[in-house]
């Protein structure tokens, strides 16, 4: 399988766990490419079973798709723990290399890279990384969307984006820290955090991409 075709299925992958449709045109503006380049790839990825057309959620992933998607998470944030503890990688370093290494290790340097990091549950930036064989279901799943409950949070993951990333690190929030959700403001969709003792505005876009797990 080329690497653009594997970019699709995780592309694919990513935007059904964010909406509840998936589009040629989401698709085709999450890869940056034209509509006929998306037309062209999506009947490729038809005829060999790899994802279905559904009238209400527009392309699904097939049993086989969803198996390969979870090799690719599975390659790529392994990689990604390799690079951080190994070889001092930043967070919002380790994306980039991973993107380019998970499309080129063979399957036998996963499993020792595996077996060297000391199976591994999850990527630096809390996501589930999935047993070989099996299926990817994310470990930590609530969106800090989804709760609009004041209170203190633990953040357990958030989305692999350079530009959340370097947001966060401005505002010196991290995997593991203890977050306080003042409030959730109807009118403007915003959350207020307090970080370092500051109130902070976090837009849903954002809270859409921070995953976190009640603590009181």
């Amino acid at each position: 399988m080329t690497p653009n075709k594997e970019d699709y299925l995780k592309c694919i992958y990513e935007i059904g766990t964010e909406m509840q449709k998936i589009t040629n045109k989401e698709i085709a503006t999450r890869m940056q490419v034209s509509p006929p380049a998306v037309t062209e790839m999506i009947k490729r990825m038809k005829s060999e079973n790899l994802i279905l057309k559904d009238r209400e959620n527009g392309y699904l992933l097939t049993d086989i798709g969803l198996k390969l998607v979870s090799e690719l998470y599975r390659k790529h944030r392994l990689i990604e723990v390799f690079l951080v503890h190994h070889l001092d990688y930043t967070s919002d370093q380790i994306h980039e290399e991973a993107e380019v290494l998970e499309h080129t290790v063979s399957d036998l340097f996963v499993e020792r890279l595996d077996k060297l990091l000391g199976f591994p549950k999850t990527c630096p930036h809390g996501g589930t990384i999935p047993a070989k064989g099996e299926l990817l279901v994310e470990i930590n799943n609530l969106p800090l969307a989804d709760t609009k409950e004041a209170g203190t949070y633990l953040l357990t993951r958030v989305h692999d984006s350079f530009d959340l990333l370097k947001y966060l690190e401005k505002h010196e929030i991290h995997i593991g820290d203890q977050v306080q959700v003042k409030q959730f403001d109807n009118f403007s969709n915003t959350f207020t955090l307090v970080n370092k003792d500051e109130d902070l505005q976090v837009s849903m876009d954002i809270a859409k991409q921070l995953y976190v797990e009640k603590i009181n």
